[in-house]
């Protein structure tokens, strides 16, 4: 626990923190039989840690109050680490986040945990694989501070705010008057998806297209596709900035949970995507228009 709170106090050197936990402090159980309270009774220096949990401790855990909060259904994906259900680290994947364990087992000095995901798809249970940031001690936690410093776009919460600092963080994604307001009637749920993938977008055009190489970039997302020559006409719309009456916005990322995507195309000559459409499947009964 003193290295649990020592990580704490490194990670908090570089952000504002808000610890989430699965189940009240008080009750959890640190070790077979011996729970939290216990540890806090056990010695002066015990309380004095408790005191600094408690001021960074999220007042809406447990954590699927914070997922609902953001719109997660908290059974809306299932996540497994090494075979086993892995609620926390599921939801630090959800929220954009990290995770930290305590240092009880060698398997959690890691600064990164691989896990498979099972999540209800169009037809049937889609697996996936993802990476989710995590730490168990301070110098696994240094792997994460730069991502830790830039706080500025997590700190992000509504449409409002993003498209108010929008040329600051993504100088290389173009929108059409439309995109905006599809962003500013978003669903709740997918506005940290979407948030994810536009800086996966920017860094994607800014530092992985290499024109000489390829005319297509180096994909930051591995589910960026474009869209099948049948629903080509789903994803036209009209540029301004274009001399054609129409462009094809192909190019697609996805946002769960549901059917959630955003369209765009490439403008290899300023190495540029500009975007047409963010919101439900087009075609779907949730449609933005």
């Amino acid at each position: 626990m003193a290295s649990f709170v020592d990580t704490l106090k490194r990670l908090s050197s570089w952000q504002s923190l808000s610890l989430t936990t699965q189940s009240p402090l008080p009750s959890a159980e640190l070790a077979r039989g011996y729970v939290y309270q216990q540890w806090v009774n056990a010695s002066p220096r015990n309380r004095d840690r408790h005191r600094y949990l408690l001021a960074l401790r999220n007042r809406r855990s447990p954590f699927d109050c914070v997922l609902e909060e953001a719109g997660h259904e908290p059974s809306e994906a299932e996540y497994l680490h090494d075979g086993l259900p892995a609620k926390g680290i599921g939801a630090a994947h959800l929220m954009d986040g990290l995770a930290i364990s305590l240092p009880v087992t060698p398997k959690w000095a890691t600064s990164w945990l691989i896990v498979d995901i099972q999540r209800l798809g169009e037809n049937d249970i889609e697996h996936d694989k993802d990476r989710v940031r995590h730490c168990s001690a301070p110098v696994e936690a240094d792997e994460h501070e730069l991502w830790a410093r830039d706080t500025g776009l997590h700190t992000l919460s509504s449409p409002t705010e993003l498209l108010a600092v929008w040329d600051e963080f993504f100088p290389s994604l173009e929108r059409l008057p439309r995109f905006d307001r599809d962003l500013m009637r978003l669903d709740v749920k997918w506005f940290r998806p979407v948030r994810k993938l536009l800086a996966e977008l920017q860094t994607t055009a800014a530092d992985h297209w290499d024109l000489s190489r390829s005319p297509e970039p180096d994909w930051r997302n591995p589910h960026i596709t474009p869209e099948s020559q049948s629903r080509r006409h789903l994803c036209t719309f009209t540029d301004p900035a274009s001399a054609r009456a129409s462009e094809v916005f192909s190019w697609h990322g996805r946002m769960t949970p549901g059917k959630g995507r955003l369209y765009f195309r490439l403008v290899p000559e300023r190495k540029v995507f500009r975007l047409a459409y963010v919101g439900p499947k087009p075609g779907s009964d949730r449609e933005s228009s």
